[in-house]
């Protein structure tokens, strides 16, 4: 915990200010060769800001960027959130297609990016989504060379667009930003759409602060040295691991894309105090051939989120760094940041198979089917109650009523039990539990029983359908380095760990996962290939 509570400021941006402040010379983000200080990055927010205002940029519009993680990315959030206008980051893997949906449901009236890709093909994204989006006013590219004329008027460079600051006040500024409401909307995140397409969900200045601050205090987080490398369009980046260190009074180094050897690499270069990734990222790294030479005695805690970690995974982590705090909890889109925490000093066991406790700050239950609270080991749907959820999804009404109880309770749309420590445990998605032969199954509880097997370093379960059964599960495995078991020796050995009726019907092998862009296992993908 950090030696003083930390406030929750009205404003995202009231962070910046206040870290300004208190520690002005720090650094707070390093990318290459490039390093600014908390002082220097408020300097270039407050000019963005002062430019966005002078384009005629008003509370609630919108404006997005393409890019992958770097400072300008979080200097355009900053800045666009300050004056009340909606952030929309756009991810430069995405296709045409995928980028078409986002920008003609959001309708941005101004696109921010930059035209190198390193194989992205961000010039021709960009634009056409600034030729076919009648919303978009102006293009502006970040590497695009000054009064540069070969281009129509659509276009322009960001130190062009910068020049317009200077004909705005800081006063004028500040009477923008005084406008702003806590509980104004600040930026859409669309959802991974692994069920459907995207839906934009609307998070707010106070959930944003309120969650940051709890992270903060319940994961340790305080003073962090840490990597970004997560997609800019995910709260992953933008909340955090960006919004906390920013919170926390940390540094941020960014790395465009993930790569296990110049994380290693990295992180002993720049000490950096946090090792930090969902599991798949960190296995890579274990994997890497330069991990077993890697000096990692800086990091004092390791973090992780977005699925559960692996038991024999941790251990070597751990090993390694000689580190004994841990960290990790459950949260999602919706809920803007975390609403379950583990304990920094948790087991092992603990921290590979449950997601922590709740925080009385954030209420939660376990909702059963029947229509009560699930008792001590019944499975129900994670529900939570509070200001820090979205305040809905962007131009879908109905959706926005359906995630919601009628009183206020928000669906996850997550199963869980809580165990008889408190502690509570996923057992899958509502929409991925199956039944087979008459009874319910969850994947998560599945695959949680294969990965106890020690040739086992990662499992997915679906469901298909089956004649006799109407749903049976398929396991999908990735065997550890210590040596792949055979099908039946695997089903044998979930056998004694589960009802028969849990077990799968088949198990595949594959050399790795289909991934989502935030490292999650691309299910929807398993079920296509089946």
């Amino acid at each position: 915990m950090p030696d003083t509570l930390l406030p929750v400021l009205d404003l995202i941006t009231d962070h910046l200010d206040r870290q300004a402040e208190l520690l002005g010379d720090q650094d707070f983000m390093v990318f290459q060769d490039t390093r600014l200080s908390f002082a220097q990055t408020k300097e270039l927010v407050d000019q963005a800001a002062r430019a966005l205002l002078a384009a005629g940029v008003q509370k609630q519009d919108r404006v997005a960027m393409m890019s992958n993680p770097r400072p300008e990315f979080f200097i355009h959030f900053l800045a666009v959130t300050s004056i009340g206008a909606i952030w929309v980051g756009l991810n430069p893997k995405y296709t045409t297609a995928e980028l078409d949906h986002v920008v003609s449901d959001a309708g941005p009236c101004l696109l921010f990016g930059f035209n190198d890709d390193a194989g992205d093909h961000n010039r021709e994204k960009l634009r056409a989504l600034a030729q076919d989006h009648q919303s978009i006013q102006k293009l502006v590219l970040f590497d695009q060379p000054t009064n540069d004329h070969s281009t129509n008027n659509l276009v322009t460079s960001w130190e062009d667009f910068l020049l317009a600051a200077s004909t705005i006040s800081q006063d004028d500024l500040l009477a923008r930003r005084n406008e702003i409401k806590p509980l104004d909307p600040a930026y859409l995140v669309y959802t991974s759409g692994s069920t459907g397409r995207p839906k934009g969900a609307l998070l707010t200045h106070r959930g944003t602060n309120f969650c940051h601050v709890i992270a903060i205090e319940r994961k340790g987080l305080d003073k962090r040295r840490i990597i970004c490398n997560f997609p800019i369009n995910h709260v992953a980046a933008i909340g955090d691991i960006c919004g906390r260190t920013l919170v926390g009074g940390g540094t941020l180094f960014f790395q465009e894309r993930f790569s296990p050897g110049e994380v290693l690499s990295l992180m002993a270069a720049e000490r950096l105090n946090t090792m930090v990734g969902v599991p798949t990222m960190l296995q890579m790294c274990v994997s890497h051939p330069d991990f077993a030479q890697t000096d990692l005695t800086a990091v004092d805690l390791l973090a992780w989120g977005g699925s559960a970690m692996p038991a024999e995974l941790l251990q070597v982590l751990m090993d390694k760094t000689d580190c004994t705090r841990c960290t990790m909890g459950y949260g999602m889109t919706e809920t803007t940041g975390g609403v379950t925490y583990s304990g920094l000093h948790d087991s092992v066991e603990l921290l590979a198979t449950t997601i922590g406790t709740p925080d009385e700050r954030q209420p939660l239950r376990i909702w059963h089917p029947d229509g009560r609270l699930a008792r001590s080991g019944e499975a129900g749907e994670i529900q939570v109650k509070g200001d820090f959820t979205l305040v809905g999804y962007w131009q879908l009404p109905e959706a926005t009523e359906a995630a919601f109880t009628e009183d206020g309770w928000f669906h996850t749309g997550d199963l869980a039990v809580e165990r008889p420590d408190g502690n509570l445990q996923i057992v899958g998605r509502m929409s991925e539990m199956f039944k087979s032969g008459g009874y319910n199954v969850y994947p998560r509880e599945v695959e949680l029983a294969l990965e106890e097997h020690p040739g086992v370093a990662i499992a997915a379960v679906i469901s298909v359908p089956d004649p006799r059964f109407q749903e049976v599960g398929v396991a999908y495995v990735v065997g550890a380095e210590t040596g792949i078991p055979s099908a039946e020796d695997l089903r044998d050995f979930a056998a004694q760990r589960l009802a028969n009726y849990k077990v799968p019907k088949q198990i595949l092998f594959l050399d790795e996962l289909p991934l989502l862009a935030v490292g999650k296992v691309d299910k929807k993908a398993l079920r296509s290939n089946h």
